[in-house]
């Protein structure tokens, strides 16, 4: 910290550790026009201050301060879809990102949570297929 501003390496780590698109859940922050407690929101990105930079769901884009308010990484994938895209996998029956031939093998399955995942959340399939990171 510097002045009261992360250094360059800090910046970078969050940067990383919460990239545009993750989603994050507010649990604490001591400002009048915060959105309330559990709001969820998408990372636009960090700032150069190292301030992550939000679109709430419920409509406003007030930063995150790293360190001073609390907040959470969400999950977008949970244990079960994630579950349901290694098994799909496992057979060997399609590329996974013919999404809709992994629906197909999905329902055949039981897997209706993937099914409704993927329809809902094409971005976050995408990036778990790419990179795992949930």
């Amino acid at each position: 910290m510097n002045n009261g501003f992360p250094d360059r390496k800090m910046v970078d780590r969050l940067r990383k550790q919460y990239p545009a698109g993750c989603r994050v859940k507010l649990l604490s922050m001591d400002d009048p026009q915060a959105p309330p407690i559990g709001t969820e929101g998408t990372v636009k990105g960090v700032d150069d201050a190292g301030h992550l930079m939000v679109s709430w769901d419920s409509g406003g884009s007030l930063n995150l301060i790293y360190g001073v308010d609390g907040f959470t990484k969400v999950k977008v994938v949970s244990d079960t879809v994630k579950e349901q895209i290694l098994a799909v996998r496992a057979t060997g029956r399609t590329n996974m990102f013919d999404t809709p031939m992994v629906q197909v093998i999905a329902n055949e399955m039981g897997f209706y949570e993937l099914v409704i995942f993927i329809e809902e959340h094409q971005d976050a399939y995408a990036q778990f297929i790419l990179t795992g990171e949930r």
